[in-house]
């Protein structure tokens, strides 16, 4: 024979409600408190390509102040494969790229003042529809102040448009 004692459902109740109350308040909390490592803003230009046309995929990178993007161990800009655009490789290191390094606290990092771009053609036969292109950033910050490093990765996505038409190359002068 079991014994129930009178409000022992209701304290139940209450310690349930406050439980998930107190987990709610956590998990907002902690979500305003995480910050932006990396913004990455990109963009396509131009917007809308005709086949066989070239554009440039430009990025602009920002890291908060007081932190630092390291050279090393690694910088790498990844691209998914896309198959309507010809990219020269499908990842880019700051090397490839050519982005100027300083030194802070004895640690060389990226100078990432300006923007980065990438040349890429659209394919002869690609269908003229809206693509998003997607990729990520693979990077290691160091923030000297706060004294902490981290390796982690952003990622990116931009969308641009193809037309049928196929752009007509200029005819050169013969020599």
């Amino acid at each position: 024979m079991k014994i129930e004692r009178s409000g022992q459902k209701k304290n139940s109740f209450f310690l349930l409600f406050f439980l998930n109350f107190f987990l709610l308040f956590i998990f907002f909390s902690n979500l305003k408190s995480q910050e932006i490592l990396l913004k990455v803003d990109v963009a396509v230009v131009p917007k809308i390509l005709s086949r066989g046309e070239s554009g440039q995929i430009i990025l602009r990178l920002t890291v908060p102040e007081e932190t630092i993007v390291l050279t090393e161990p690694e910088f790498v800009i990844e691209f998914k494969a896309l198959p309507p655009i010809n990219l020269p490789k499908n990842f880019f290191t700051a090397t490839d790229l050519d982005l100027e390094t300083i030194e802070t606290n004895g640690r060389e990092g990226l100078k990432l003042d300006k923007m980065i771009k990438i040349p890429f053609s659209v394919a002869l036969d690609a269908p003229a529809r809206t693509y998003i292109l997607e990729g990520r950033v693979k990077y290691t910050l160091f923030s000297p102040k706060k004294g902490w490093c981290l390796k982690t990765v952003s990622r990116f996505y931009a969308s641009f448009s193809t037309r049928s038409t196929v752009i007509k190359k200029k005819a050169g002068l013969a020599p």
